[in-house]
């Protein structure tokens, strides 16, 4: 996306439709934007790393 607010707007207008569709099938209810990660001003391009795990491991 070319900014932020495009990218926001794509969550909202184009992502949330398709994810409440599928979790209204699975679960029986709408889903929500509840947590958003945005990485601004990344000083070496490529370099940032995002893991997404299961389980918690930390605080």
């Amino acid at each position: 996306m070319p900014d932020l607010s495009t990218a926001l707007r794509r969550v909202e207008e184009h992502a949330l439709p398709l994810e409440t569709a599928r979790a209204q099938t699975v679960y029986g209810q709408p889903s929500a934007v509840n947590r958003l990660l945005v990485l601004n001003a990344e000083p070496q391009p490529g370099r940032g790393t995002v893991l997404l795990l299961r389980e918690a491991i930390g605080f």
